[in-house]
């Protein structure tokens, strides 16, 4: 079954070595409705640039809402 939340990913450059990944949630039901970290005291998750699968875990999870 697939939940009718839209979750998005949001990747910040921290410094030269550090990536910060959020997880956003789409505000409203319009297709122009603005994405938003989700939820708003979430820590996020810090990935060395260098971890390519830390990265893109990161980021799959996300989307699927799952990011810690």
């Amino acid at each position: 079954m697939m939940s009718s939340k839209h979750f998005g990913a949001r990747v910040y450059l921290m410094d030269d070595k550090t990536l910060l990944v959020y997880q956003t949630i789409k505000r409203g039901t319009r297709q122009n409705s603005p994405y938003i970290v989700y939820p708003k005291t979430q820590q996020g998750a810090f990935i060395d640039i260098t971890d390519d699968k830390g990265m893109a875990d990161a980021i799959r999870a996300a989307v699927r809402g799952k990011l810690p």
